[in-house]
């Protein structure tokens, strides 16, 4: 098995077990919260099975691990732990009976990870076009 397609999967399996440890971490918590609940807790497991888990499984099946860059590929998963630990605190925040934006600095933070990662995954995949291109017109 190839490398990086090796590195798929276990991201899947690491992002599914992480996803899986936040909803038992959700439960865990609410239940000694008296019957406080918060919205952003329950949904912090999608942030590792949709951000992770499930883009690295496609990339498994499909050819698209071969064109994934080292640098994008952690960019992304640390705004994806960005996001997850910014929901987590949110949560704490609101089930505390508090309210504050100290939040948005995740959610900023994450967004900046993820167009990081995005351009960074765009000039690799440019440069490598460009290097191909050149290569074909050189042995011609």
């Amino acid at each position: 098995m190839e490398p990086t397609r090796r590195r798929m999967k276990r991201t899947a399996i690491v992002g599914a077990s992480l996803a899986v440890l936040c909803a038992v971490f959700t439960v865990i918590y609410e239940s000694f919260s008296h019957g406080a609940v918060s919205t952003h807790m329950r949904c912090m497991f999608l942030m590792p099975l949709v951000g992770c888990a499930l883009p690295a499984l496609v990339c498994f099946v499909t050819p698209l691990h071969r064109h994934i860059c080292r640098p994008a590929f952690n960019l992304w998963n640390s705004g994806m732990a960005v996001w997850t630990v910014g929901c987590l605190f949110r949560g704490i925040v609101n089930i505390s009976g508090r309210f504050t934006d100290l939040d948005r600095v995740y959610r900023i933070t994450g967004w900046v990870f993820l167009a990081a990662a995005l351009l960074w995954e765009l000039i690799h995949l440019l440069t490598v076009h460009r290097h191909r291109r050149e290569e074909v017109t050189a042995c011609e």
